[in-house]
């Protein structure tokens, strides 16, 4: 016999996300229903979701300036908002800036400047050993050294 077709309902599952407070509640059922494989991966995700857990945590990832950004529990989602941040200090680097992103998170904002700017320098620092190692693999490639530390202490002279 042939496996049934996984068939969501997707009125249903908006409901219950708007139910829940999700404001985009269209929006995070097709994410939703790209990250499942199966009823009960929906499920289970739809379930965390009503539960408080950030969407972005549950796909493994975030939307930010036009790129893909891993996150991971405990680390800050970038958001939209930050954006406004990437933007002002792109608009001020000049040529050639060395760039700091302290308590950088994922290294969602440090990712979209390396996009944007041509740096001769660019590092990225966060306290949080979580966050340093989602940043390590958010900039893996790139020649930009995400560092472990409070603030400017592991910054080199």
């Amino acid at each position: 016999m042939a496996p049934t077709a996984f068939r969501p309902d997707r009125p249903a599952l908006v409901s219950r996300l708007r139910a829940a407070g999700c404001v985009y509640a269209e929006d995070e059922v097709e994410l939703l229903l790209a990250a499942a494989d199966s009823a009960e991966t929906l499920t289970a995700l739809a379930d965390r979701r009503v539960a408080g857990v950030p969407l972005e945590h549950l796909l493994g990832w975030a939307e930010f300036c036009g790129l893909r950004v891993a996150v991971d529990p405990g680390v800050f989602v970038p958001r939209a908002r930050t954006a406004l941040l990437v933007e002002a200090a792109a608009a001020v680097a000049g040529p050639a800036p060395a760039v700091v992103d302290l308590c950088c998170g994922s290294g969602g904002t440090t990712l979209a400047l390396a996009a944007r700017l041509a740096p001769r320098w660019l590092a990225a620092v966060d306290v949080d050993p979580a966050a340093v190692a989602c940043a390590r693999r958010n900039l893996a490639g790139r020649d930009v050294p995400v560092l472990a530390g409070d603030l400017y202490d592991p910054l080199p002279p």
